[in-house]
């Protein structure tokens, strides 16, 4: 069986779905990532990550945004990194490449080895104690149906405060980040525009310059923690190229606080190499969707669906040919049922 080019994308915020992980909990791969997170985190989140994805009554991201955001972004974290386990561990997949975005870059670097599933959770718990020394006013992220190029000349035009290109997902879909008030008034000139405009539930500001001063404490906060070489090639959507060395890893993960993702470029990146399949490790289908946008032959895939169980993941990884047809194939230490 010849198994296409693959590259495994870890999203960010707009991924979470309450349970998501709840007839999976009790495979190994799971249950010791969830368990590797919530023993790091302890009580200084204000839920235990595990629950929210485990438990199908859990509180809803818009719930969760003001009161518990630390702990929606590590449920985050750790669904995708448990997705991940999951795939390499119970079916053998071997990603030619990881690629993050936003708050995903962290499950990325995770799952490639840089960092352990603990520390990653640690470096979350140092991003609230920077982000909480060096606040900013209530700020979040804008969705628009809109060019990349059209965002930035409205942004241009607009000239409010503290606006910023957050994300340049596909040729017609972008996200700005900034203080509140001005992301209001920019949406407001957007419905003017008739563009289609929608806050993304975060109370937290990426992806701009004003936290600047964060990111740089929040690398400070995190030297204690050990970087080695990824197991995977782990693509920058910053750089355009697979990460280098350590000072470039370390930039990368306080970078989602000061610097724009570029997940169009990355993605037209990948397909130059040959990558034919995008696996995305989160509850539903958002990176894979922006991936179509950008070039309608790739295929893409969401096994660890929210409510998919161990049947349901195989058959989604043999329809994008992943797994082999047969499922008698199966290597047997996988675990994996054959029916």
């Amino acid at each position: 069986m010849s198994v296409p080019r693959t590259a495994i994308v870890m999203p960010g915020v707009g991924s979470y779905v309450p349970g998501a992980l709840r007839r999976l909990q009790d495979r190994p791969a799971v249950r010791d990532t969830l368990d590797e997170v919530d023993d790091a985190v302890g009580d200084r989140a204000t839920l235990p990550p595990s629950r929210l994805l485990v438990d199908p009554n859990a509180p809803d991201a818009h719930e969760l945004m003001d009161r518990h955001e630390l702990a929606l972004h590590l449920a985050i974290y750790a669904g995708a990194l448990a997705a991940f386990r999951l795939l390499e561990g119970d079916f053998g997949i071997r990603p030619d490449v990881l690629l993050g975005h936003s708050l995903g870059e962290m499950a990325a670097l995770a799952a490639a080895g840089v960092f352990t599933a603990g520390d990653g959770a640690r470096l979350y718990l140092a991003r609230s104690a920077a982000c909480t020394l060096y606040t900013t006013d209530p700020g979040g992220l804008l969705t628009l149906r809109l060019a990349p190029g059209h965002t930035l000349e409205l942004l241009g035009s607009a000239q409010l405060p503290g606006l910023d290109l957050a994300c340049d997902n596909s040729a017609k879909h972008t996200v700005v980040s900034g203080p509140d008030e001005s992301l209001a008034t920019f949406a407001a000139l957007a419905k003017r525009r008739a563009v289609a405009s929608k806050p993304l539930t975060v109370r937290t500001l990426f992806h701009n310059r004003l936290r600047e001063s964060a990111a740089t404490e929040w690398r400070r906060l995190g030297t204690d923690v050990e970087f080695r070489a990824p197991r995977y090639p782990v693509l920058s959507p910053l750089l355009g190229r697979d990460y280098a060395d350590e000072r470039e890893l370390r930039d990368g993960v306080v970078g989602q606080l000061r610097h724009p993702v570029r997940y169009r470029n990355a993605v037209t990146t990948l397909r130059e190499r040959g990558i034919e399949v995008f696996v995305e490790t989160g509850a539903r289908d958002v990176l894979g969707a922006f991936a179509r946008a950008a070039d309608p032959r790739v295929r893409t895939a969401v096994p660890v669906a929210a409510g998919a169980d161990v049947v349901g993941v195989a058959d989604t990884l043999r329809t994008c040919g992943l797994l082999p047809l047969d499922p008698a194939a199966l290597a047997a230490p996988s675990g994996v049922p054959a029916g």
